[in-house]
């Protein structure tokens, strides 16, 4: 397990003056590399090595969103390891012990050079160690079915060097972050899920495909060949 604390940031609120939903991910992601390199597995050895981790899915709750100046507890664990697989838990806490946000998420371990997955070495699962998952979290599927329905297509999106992270791809947050730019004005997101199928890389294309249901708002993002690369399910 591992944890780090923090006060909320002016640059992590939002124009309500709570948190944001993508600083509460970026928490999350910032714990599992600060959790990697605790253990010498971090950026430095992926970029040595030619080994890293690639998340497949997230599947987030958002409780309640703290605002500026405070305190937070960010903290990550390890639960299960399973052939080229690991599944990781997030939570953040405030400083009376209150979940805010929760999370559960997938993760493939892969060869950086050759870009294709690998069983996860025994040093990995070793250092991060296998845990209990959280007893009261429902998971769901990791696989996300879009509606049957006739989406609204957006204007297309050229990947940028900005969006672009150590893996040479697109990073997990940035798919959420451009899903996040076509919700409706009035949606309060208390649970999204992600799913990734394919790496963008930089000079790709991604043509958002929006589609609203009921209580839930679907936003994919497909390549220029129409291959799908994220979904993202954002329910209230």
């Amino acid at each position: 397990m591992y944890e780090f604390t923090s006060r909320v940031r002016y640059s992590e609120i939002q124009p309500d003056g709570t948190m944001s939903l993508g600083a509460m991910l970026t928490r999350m992601q910032d714990c599992s590399v600060f959790h990697s390199d605790s253990i010498g597995r971090g950026p430095e050895c992926w970029l040595e090595s030619g080994f890293g981790w690639l998340i497949i899915s997230w599947q987030v709750k958002i409780h309640s969103r703290p605002v500026f100046g405070t305190p937070i507890t960010t903290r990550t664990w390890s639960y299960r390891f399973r052939g080229i697989e690991g599944d990781r838990i997030f939570t953040i806490r405030d400083d009376e012990g209150r979940t805010l946000a929760e999370a559960n998420s997938r993760w493939i371990y892969f060869n950086r050079v050759t870009q294709k997955p690998t069983r996860v070495p025994a040093v990995e699962i070793e250092g991060f160690g296998e845990e209990e998952p959280l007893a009261d979290f429902s998971y769901s599927n990791r696989k996300i079915r879009l509606p049957d329905i006739e989406p609204v297509v957006q204007e297309a999106m050229h990947i940028q060097p900005i969006n672009i992270d150590t893996n040479g791809h697109v990073n997990n947050l940035v798919y959420i972050d451009m899903a996040v730019a076509y919700l409706p004005a009035d949606f309060e997101v208390g649970e999204l899920r992600v799913q990734y199928l394919r790496q963008a890389m930089l000079g790709d294309v991604l043509v958002p495909k929006c589609y609203a249901l009921g209580e839930s708002y679907f936003v994919s993002l497909e390549n220029g060949g129409g291959e799908i690369c994220a979904i993202v399910e954002f329910m209230r």
